[in-house]
């Protein structure tokens, strides 16, 4: 086995079940916005190839998806050097420099979305926003799988140091990595569905632009469904003693059930069908992240057992961390109020 480092002598913060469920909670809204700008560009680009209305509203829409998902993409990001660190670290610095690259790469795409969302130069700034973005995410992926397969670490050292040191240029092209990111971008589509369901039933007025998103959906979460079905068949088989039975069928099976949610929404529209697509979408991301945590603590299992670790018991920190985030998810529905609120006014 792996040399790996022990946990920290001083023991976790708080419980480890606390620092668990967080990392879940703070998984699940990056997953949320994520999508939106991982499979939204893309058909926001499309859409606006074709003359749709529905393709500006995208491009409008997606710096604020790209401001609360890096938000809020920081919380599982701080969770795992928490849980994981002597997993995390070595793992992201044998990639060292596709790792490094991630932030000057997501500035560019940063201002790529907005010049989209100005119409500047649209088609070009979308797509090379896209490029990026779906670099990033193969190098997340990567990363973490990574961070799970400490017995790969010797090997990778021994092929790529030099003088002792790894020179961080390897890319950990991994089976599991590219068909983590396939389930991903399949839920992603549908998650771009789902809004454009809340943004077509509830938040916009305009009859064409609803009949527009009507159309739209079904397509979207087909899609969507193809690539988390051609993924998932990969993918299921190597996950499926790490599981309960019961959470494998859920997380595997909903998005397939959203799909048939989303085609009976575009037979028959209206509210309460739109409804039914956004908790399905909901039970999809919650399930997916929910199975992505319990498999990453089986697999690490081995190599590190978290109910054995002491706690220090932080709680004075713990309290304004939690007062903070309460705070801070307060401020932002309150936001959400006052632009509905201005927004029923306007008519």
């Amino acid at each position: 086995m792996a040399p790996i480092p022990g946990p920290d002598p001083l023991g976790m913060p708080v419980p480890t079940w606390i620092l668990l469920g967080l990392k879940v909670f703070g998984f699940f809204l990056h997953m949320v916005f994520m999508n939106l700008w991982l499979a939204g560009l893309p058909t926001a680009l499309v859409l606006h190839l074709w003359g749709s209305p529905v393709g500006e509203r995208l491009f409008r829409a997606m710096p604020f998806f790209m401001a609360f998902g890096l938000n809020a993409g920081i919380v599982p990001l701080l969770f795992i050097q928490t849980l994981y660190p002597q997993f995390f670290y070595p793992a992201t610095i044998l990639q060292a420099w596709f790792w490094f690259l991630v932030i000057p790469l997501l500035i560019v795409a940063y201002y790529a979305v907005y010049l989209a969302a100005f119409g500047r130069w649209p088609v070009v700034a979308a797509a090379v926003a896209t490029v990026l973005l779906t670099g990033i995410g193969l190098t997340f992926s990567a990363a973490l799988t990574l961070t799970a397969r400490p017995e790969r670490w010797s090997d990778v050292f021994l092929a790529t140091a030099h003088a002792g040191a790894v020179h961080g240029w390897y890319f950990h092209w991994d089976p599991e990595a590219l068909r983590r990111f396939g389930l991903m971008t399949g839920m992603a589509f549908g998650t771009v569905g789902a809004f454009l369901v809340l943004d077509g039933e509830w938040l916009r007025r305009e009859e064409v632009y609803r009949q527009t998103i009507r159309r739209t959906v079904p397509v979207l979460y087909v899609l969507g469904g193809l690539i988390y079905g051609l993924a998932g068949l990969g993918y299921a088989p190597t996950v499926l003693d790490r599981l309960p039975r019961s959470l494998w069928l859920l997380a595997g099976g909903s998005l397939p059930l959203t799909v048939l949610l989303a085609l009976a929404y575009g037979r028959r529209p209206g509210p309460w069908t739109g409804g039914a697509v956004l908790a399905g979408q909901a039970l999809v991301l919650g399930s997916n992240a929910i199975a992505r945590q319990v498999v990453q603590f089986q697999e690490l299992r081995p190599w590190v057992n978290l109910s054995r670790v002491p706690v220090r018991g932080e709680w004075g920190s713990f309290v304004l961390f939690v007062g903070t985030l309460v705070l801070g998810i307060g401020v932002l529905l309150w936001i959400a109020r006052v632009a509905w609120t201005a927004k029923k006014q306007g008519g």
